[in-house]
């Protein structure tokens, strides 16, 4: 649900990964991402960002956005991509191979490093990441 951050069943604080498309978002002004991030963040909720986020930001950022983007993801947490994470990120790619639907390997190591920390994953894209096992909040 937009605009709510997640809680787990017991009321405790929550992990969230936040996908490239809600960091762009963010940058970019957009109000319901800094509502969720604000609201997530006075729940009491931790935000991190992996490696493969770090580098789509650093990719796409434009020269005016390089010093707010950097400043952003310096207060995010960061999950490292495990060889865990990584060894999920393969599987995913060949169990949906074999279904017909191609995973991009930033998408497949994005859900793997979710799933490998125990993390929400928070995205405007749910459709990039059909991942039975990885638990998605939607932003749009």
């Amino acid at each position: 649900m937009a605009g709510q951050g997640p809680r787990s069943r017991a009321g405790s604080l929550i992990r969230l990964l936040l996908d490239t498309s809600v960091l762009v978002a963010h940058l970019r002004g957009d109000e319901s991402a800094a509502v969720f991030i604000l609201r997530s963040l006075s729940e009491g909720n931790s935000l991190h960002a992996s490696c493969v986020n770090v580098a789509e930001v650093e990719a796409g950022v434009r020269p005016h956005e390089r010093k707010a983007a950097r400043a952003l993801l310096n207060r995010l947490g960061y999950l490292d991509t495990t060889r865990e994470a990584a060894g999920r990120a393969g599987r995913y790619q060949s169990s949906f191979a074999t279904k017909g639907l191609t995973i991009p390997t930033p998408d497949a190591l994005v859900a793997g490093t979710a799933r490998a920390h125990g993390a929400v994953l928070v995205t405007h894209n749910v459709k990039h990441f059909p991942m039975p096992d990885v638990r998605v909040q939607s932003l749009s």
